[in-house]
């Protein structure tokens, strides 16, 4: 009875979630299914709860935001299941080498008797046909004794060749959880990551850290105007132009639906401002085509801000200074990149 019940129960649910799929055109794909599977479950209060908040401000659910919501709430999921997966593997190949151990260990305790008793035979039968007895039973054992220590051997191989799989299964599950799925860049997870990892080293080490925002200027407008697979395009080229000029060592992450920044950690204000200008000037001197109309975009510019870590601070200030600054650059005219002094870079003073 429970078990129909509950099958009715998901039936309601999987029709909810596609009607709402249908209802704000989301492409039924099998992400955005298990998004709204969730939402019309009820069954995770914080997904469900954001997915309200884009309902009530009548977001578009563009192919961006599908994204930016499975990765989210899925990814981390991903990784979860890959490490409960990758423990009951480790469970069971140590149950394995420990039952083999076992064996060995009752072979070795056998091989020692034997030799025990053919050290008992030499001194009790010197003679001939003894002494033959006694190399027959010593070869016997000895031949037991390595093929247990081969088998030992393979299933310690086995073994180490599976840990190395399971760890670079890990690896691969959790770059992809740590990756934007639109651009292929850093998400926002790896980003305070970075930020985390870089305010820590240059706390202990005493070397300067730059951050980079950077905000796509009427980034809105083109999505109205253009449709969102263009803003998408819009978006990837962005940040192909940050990824281009920013130095080794250095993490582009897409921080939010048209924000990236750069993590520079040992790299002091003024070349992060170079870098910064030129990702401004880069962008704003390519004109971009619609790719399905090749349509004239016009020019795209970018605004960015700048802030470097100052002792004691935390991330949290950090990132509100740099984006303090990239809000003066927007309020400011746009296309310019600010510095912590308050100096304004842009088309006109170039």
């Amino acid at each position: 009875m429970n078990g129909r019940l509950l099958g009715k129960e998901g039936r309601e649910f999987a029709l909810k979630a596609l009607d709402l799929m249908d209802q704000f055109g989301i492409a039924p794909t099998p992400e955005n299914y298990a998004v709204w599977v969730c939402f019309a479950s009820d069954t995770n209060p914080e997904l469900c709860e954001t997915l309200r908040g884009h309902v009530e401000a009548g977001d578009a659910f563009s192919e961006t935001l599908n994204a930016e919501l499975f990765e989210q709430y899925f990814q981390w999921k991903a990784i979860q299941d890959a490490i409960l997966e990758s423990g009951g593997v480790m469970c069971r190949e140590l149950g394995a080498v420990q039952e083999t151990l076992e064996a060995a260990e009752r072979d070795t305790l056998a091989y020692g008797k034997a030799l025990e008793g053919a050290s008992h035979e030499l001194i009790a039968s010197p003679d001939a046909q003894g002494m033959k007895r006694l190399v027959e039973g010593l070869v016997s054992a000895t031949a037991r004794m390595q093929r247990r220590s081969q088998a030992l051997e393979d299933r310690l191989q086995a073994t180490s060749n599976e840990v190395t799989q399971l760890r670079s299964h890990l690896e691969k599950v959790r770059e992809e959880a740590m990756t934007d799925a639109l651009t292929g860049i850093a998400n926002s997870k790896r980003f305070d990551e970075s930020l985390r990892r870089a305010r820590r080293d240059a706390e202990t080490k005493k070397q300067p850290l730059s951050l980079i925002l950077c905000d796509i200027d009427f980034f809105k407008r083109f999505n109205d105007t253009w449709g969102h697979q263009t803003g998408d395009q819009i978006i990837r080229f962005v940040a192909g132009c940050l990824t281009r000029h920013a130095g080794e060592g250095h993490l582009v992450a897409r921080y939010g639906g048209e924000e990236f920044g750069i993590v520079m950690p040992n790299t002091a204000p003024n070349v992060a401002e170079q870098v910064a200008e030129k990702i401004r000037k880069t962008v704003e001197s390519k004109k971009l085509l619609r790719k399905s109309t090749n349509e004239d975009l016009g020019n795209i510019t970018v605004s960015l801000g700048i802030a470097t870590y100052q002792d004691g601070e935390s991330i949290e200030e950090l990132i509100e200074r740099s984006d303090t600054n990239l809000y003066r650059s927007k309020t400011e005219g746009r296309n310019r990149t600010t510095v912590d002094d308050g100096r304004t870079n842009s088309r006109s003073a170039a």
